[in-house]
């Protein structure tokens, strides 16, 4: 990889304050290890990282922390930072201790981000905090200047809960005359439904000085833009809450995943246990009155589990494999959705998860079928949470279209059955905590963060087939993935957050896979194999890669290569090969034969066929020095376009000289012939000196046949006889046999007669008392044959 993905320590400047007790925090930029590559990340020193925004056009990272708001660049360099806390603060005190005195005692306090949004028409961020009472500040993109800080009425305080990643919005950006900004904002209150709304719509002004900014969209007397629990509800189940997971815009609607306590499951006991329960509720965006305000129970199960605890959801477009089977049309939006088992622990649910998928047009479908019979007059409008009792659907002929945004009657309305999803994938160890998605060439590819700190890779391009687990890559150091899994603008990277530090985490990691086989049978939809290159890369990092067979992603069309002969001695010099391929690219730059690192021949192409020479002996030498009997080597086929082998075979060196026995020469597995009259293996049969010397097979070996022991009483002299076979007739200018004894150590030889082929006598031979010895004969040239 390149250089900067090591990066110097970051040398920041001196931040100047308004208040003296704020330190400006140092930098590190730290690479945990990951089981494909080195990870660019960053880690502020106090941590507390809870949210992480991409702007979608420049790439750079925006992170809300506790006391922080940092902006990075697309590779994590730290750019800009701007201190939120801590802030003299009581979270009783209400309106805040800026607004009005309070009586409580005041402490510093923590600013622990909750909302972090791109308000991206404006140029500025959206940053709400835990302190005073939950307000916000717009800070300029460029530098996070604070351009406003809406907090002197109360409609600008969301909530001070103080709990990260339960809080959402989504902001609808202007129309073409500039109006209509806006922001949708869902949050958990704590019980104080007397100060704050769990769901609100508020204006978003181009000028932060604005009065309006930040005020409710719509409000009067009776009717304004927001959502509050009622007291009563409050006042029986007193943890009664709605936790805001995900938010988002289709089309005309703003949708929010959210988790609340399930009224039905529990009792209002405040010591009985706890059951929650997955709402999706849905909105239109004109609708400033909450006239269309719809929630549905939602989930899905598997094999009979129930999983109903929503932890994260993103939403995205199919690829055209997994639209196909859905039968819907490759624009279609659908939702990635991740639930953990059961109802219970809403703080810390079941390690079991599942990565499930619901259509947009399913859902809505559901949610018009729901308006209609409602207007049908059949029902309630079964909402036991917001309306202190059950009230009849009203009977109208209006017509309720794909559209339809809700009137002052049969509102706000509940689903009475669950919306459920498509179970994809079902984790029952790591616990899943966030998920993105996206088209890759027409592959739906889902990422999913886990609590162990890894990031799990999915291919999802069927309803009816598993979803494929095609790698599981360790990105931080155990800490927990939070819900803010986010894309760089290009796709090539994603952006993961803990509580300690943000990763850039490459999507695919192909280079990873170093043969064609492996790349292709990795199950990642980004890889191919980029032929004359030899690396496994996505097709748009491959040169050329629209040419024929010069990026290929099936394994049946990885490069095959053959030569024959496959196998030649050491003593052959440039023998001629000849190269058969398949699925190989045209090759008219040329191509040259590698012999490993050693030695590289010209290739010529002719009628199919490459033509190669094998290396000289005075080359094959340093190749095969000290390799026994055979040398087996890669032979390569070496693009001269690219400079890159891309293809190989094994071939085989074979050294028959290295052989000191007759047997292990000609029971080898290499055409090797033993020269018994010269006691030496060759590949060569006309360097024995006769033809009768030339021995194939172990039945011809001249050998000395097994016995029994032979006992010589000590200090006698006497002849020892022996029984051999195939023993040669020492020919003109040889001497005669020899029987040599390995005594402790040492050895002695004593002359030896040869009475035919199958006897021979030791003369002479005498030991010492108490010793034993190993014999051996020899004939001229060391023929040996040991006993």
């Amino acid at each position: 990889m390149s250089s900067h993905l090591n990066p110097p320590p970051l040398i920041l400047p001196v931040l100047l304050m308004l208040l003296s007790h704020f330190t400006p925090p140092t930098f590190t930029a730290t690479s945990p290890p990951s089981s494909s590559s080195t990870l660019l990340s960053f880690s502020p020193p106090e941590g507390g990282l809870t949210h992480l925004v991409v702007h979608n056009k420049t790439g750079e990272v925006y992170l809300g922390a506790v006391n922080w708001i940092y902006k990075l660049s697309s590779n994590l360099t730290n750019l800009r930072s701007h201190v939120t806390g801590p802030v003299t603060d009581n979270p009783r005190c209400y309106p805040p201790p800026g607004v009005q005195s309070c009586p409580h005692e005041l402490v510093q306090t923590s600013n622990v981000n909750k909302l972090l949004l791109l308000d991206a028409a404006h140029n500025r961020l959206i940053a709400c905090g835990s302190t005073s009472q939950g307000i916000c500040q717009f800070l300029r993109l460029d530098d996070l200047f604070k351009l406003g800080e809406p907090h002197h009425r109360k409609e600008h305080y969301l909530s001070s809960v103080a709990e990260a990643g339960t809080m959402s919005g989504v902001v609808i950006s202007p129309d073409i005359f500039g109006e209509g900004g806006k922001l949708f904002v869902g949050t958990p209150i704590d019980g104080k439904s007397e100060y704050f709304p769990t769901l609100s719509s508020r204006k978003l002004m181009s000028n932060e000085e604005n009065a309006d900014m930040f005020s409710f969209v719509y409000q009067d007397e009776f009717v304004s833009s927001q959502l509050k629990i009622p007291s009563d509800t409050l006042s029986k189940f007193p943890a009664f809450d709605i936790y805001y997971i995900y938010g988002f815009n289709s089309e005309q609607f703003v949708y929010y995943l959210t988790l609340q306590l399930d009224t039905q499951l529990t009792s209002p006991d405040a010591s009985s246990e706890q059951f929650f329960t997955s709402k999706i509720v849905r909105l239109c965006v004109d609708d400033p009155k909450f006239y269309s305000y719809v929630e549905f129970p939602i989930g899905c199960s598997k094999d009979g589990v129930e999983y109903r605890l929503i932890q994260d959801a993103y939403l995205a477009r199919p690829g055209t494999r997994l639209a196909r089977t859905l039968g819907i049309q490759e624009h279609e939006e659908v939702l990635f959705t991740v639930f953990a088992q059961g109802q219970k622990n809403r703080a810390k649910p079941p390690k079991e998860s599942a990565l499930c998928l619901f259509t947009m047009s399913r859902i809505k479908e559901k949610i018009k079928e729901r308006i209609q019979s409602c207007y049908r007059g059949e029902g309630k409008l079964s909402l036991p949470w917001l309306l202190n009792k059950e009230l009849a659907c009203i009977n109208s002929p209006l017509q309720i279209d794909d559209n339809f945004c809700g009137q002052d009657f049969n509102q706000p309305l509940g689903g009475t059955t669950a919306i459920e999803g498509i179970p994809l994938y079902v984790d029952k160890d790591d616990g899943m905590t966030s998920v993105a998605a996206y088209d890759y060439r027409g592959n739906t590819v889902a990422f999913a963060g886990t609590r162990g700190g890894r990031l799990k890779k999915i291919l999802v391009n069927s309803i009816t087939q598993p979803a494929l687990l095609y790698e599981n890559v360790a990105v931080s150091d155990g800490s927990p993935i939070l819900r803010d899994l986010l894309f760089s603008p290009d796709h090539q990277y994603l952006y993961t957050l803990t509580d300690k530090q943000v990763t850039r985490v490459p999507v695919e990691s192909c280079a990873q896979y170093t043969s064609c086989g492996a790349c292709l049978g990795s199950g990642d939809p980004h890889c191919g194999w980029c032929v004359l290159h030899n690396v496994c890369s996505r097709k748009d990092h491959c040169e050329r890669a629209e040419e024929p067979q010069r990026f290929t992603t099936r394994a049946e069309q990885c490069v095959r290569l053959s030569v024959q002969p496959d196998t030649i001695s050491v003593t052959m010099s440039e023998v001629q090969l000849v190269l058969q391929t398949q699925n190989v690219p045209s090759l008219f730059a040329g191509v040259n034969c590698s012999f490993e690192d050693y030695v590289e021949t010209e290739g010529r192409i002719y009628g199919g066929r490459i033509f190669c020479l094998s290396p000289s002996t005075k080359d094959v030498a340093p190749i095969t020095r000290d390799q026994g009997d055979r040398r087996v080597i890669k032979l390569y086929l070496k693009s001269k376009e690219t400079g890159k082998k891309f293809a190989s075979v094994d071939f085989v060196f074979y050294n028959c000289s290295v052989h000191q026995s007759c047997l292990s020469c000609v029971n080898g597995n290499f055409p090797c012939h033993w020269c018994k009259y010269r006691h030496m293996c060759t590949q060569d049969a006309s360097d024995c000196s006769f033809l009768e010397g030339r021995v194939n097979t172990s039945e011809e070996c001249p050998q000395i046949l097994p016995s029994t022991q032979i006992y010589i009483p000590a200090g006698v002299m006497r002849p020892i006889t022996l029984l051999a076979q195939n023993l040669p007739q020492p020919q003109s200018g040889q001497r005669n046999y020899e029987c040599i004894f390995h005594i402790q150590g040492s050895v002695h030889s004593v002359p030896a007669l040869r009475f035919n082929s199958t006897s021979i006598q030791c003369q002479k031979t005498t030991l010492l008392e108490g010793l034993t010895s190993r014999l051996g004969t020899t004939c001229p040239h060391h023929l040996q044959h040991v006993q």
